[in-house]
């Protein structure tokens, strides 16, 4: 019986394991640069879910590049800041799963 039951569990979690939920995701990632072409370091990316209302800050590394993963594919607005500098906007970027 208790054979039976392992073998019933293991059979049970080879046919479970194919159906757990994948959630397709994107990422937005890039690098922030100054009218000059320097790299801005410590940048604020905020990323907004204009189908959702959700929204994710990200800020840029020493490179001036940033990666904000594991968003819902949609339509989303892109905002990125630093002290000294004017505002980025970026509309209506698509997002689909696996980009």
């Amino acid at each position: 019986m208790r054979i039976l039951a392992s073998v019933l569990f293991l059979c049970l979690l080879f046919v479970a394991a194919p159906c757990q939920a994948q959630l397709p995701t994107a990422t937005i990632s890039g690098i922030v640069k100054d009218s000059q072409g320097a790299r801005v370091q410590g940048a604020r990316v905020l990323v907004v879910s204009t189908t959702q209302g959700t929204s994710r800050t990200g800020a840029t590394n020493a490179d001036g590049s940033y990666s904000i993963p594991d968003l819902l594919p949609g339509d989303y607005r892109v905002n990125v800041s630093s002290a000294g500098f004017a505002t980025a906007q970026y509309a209506n970027v698509s997002l689909e799963a696996g980009a």
